[in-house]
């Protein structure tokens, strides 16, 4: 469905973030790649790279936001039509490779995203060599006329557990022409999400202290 995820959206209250792109550096991509995050308790390396069919990749101005640095992605050819098959068959995807120190849990990924203008249909999935990059673990497609400035997706994959090779991570896009591109800052990928109580939990936690608390005190009183 247009403007949906095919995967389950999650908001981890508090993750492990295994390592995360900012993509918000120089313009010019030198060191627009670099990680902010890398935990080397789990990994053993990391990489991002462009696929061969891709027009633009590089950390550059996003359209809508002109302050805000972004990773930049475009086809590398014009087309009547942009689609899902047109994003495949074309190679028009960037990817992450995580290479575990010895077994490596993923539990979820996160981005922030936009389209880097109103004109033509716009859409980007991700997928994974686990499966050969057969399916989707999350998809989303936007049609013309939508604008909107970044927009955060966060999707669960707890069943990648107990890694011990190499997993890549495959982000596709599509637009119709090499000028219309797809903008991405703040990829991460997350080992688990540590549980935060609800505020209702917490207020329901500090009222039985304050009443063990109250009751003691009465206790000492009447002796």
């Amino acid at each position: 469905m247009v403007g949906r995820p095919t995967a389950l959206a999650v908001n981890p209250p508090s993750a492990a973030v295994l390592v995360k792109y900012p993509f918000d550096n120089n313009a010019d991509g030198s060191s627009g790649f670099a990680y902010s995050t890398f935990d080397s308790a789990v990994l053993a390396s990391s990489t991002v790279a462009a696929g061969d069919g891709l027009g633009q990749f590089s950390v550059g101005t996003d359209t809508l936001n002109r302050k805000v640095q972004v990773l930049k992605t475009g086809p590398g050819t014009d087309v009547s039509e942009a689609t899902a098959a047109t994003a495949l068959a074309n190679n028009w995807d960037f990817e992450f490779t995580l290479s575990p120190t010895s077994s490596m849990d993923i539990r979820s990924i996160e981005a922030d995203w936009s389209r880097g203008g109103t004109t033509a249909t716009r859409g980007w999935f991700v997928r994974s060599s686990l499966d050969g990059y057969a399916s989707d673990l999350y998809a989303n497609e936007t049609p013309v006329g939508t604008s909107f400035g970044l927009q955060h997706a966060a999707f669960d994959i707890s069943g990648f557990t107990g890694l011990t090779s190499a997993v890549t991570f495959r982000f596709s896009i599509y637009t119709d022409r090499t000028t219309r591109f797809m903008d991405f800052q703040n990829v991460q990928f997350n080992s688990h999400a540590i549980a935060v109580p609800e505020p209702s939990t917490w207020v329901m936690g500090l009222a039985g202290i304050a009443s063990a608390g109250w009751g003691a005190y009465r206790r000492r009183r009447a002796r």
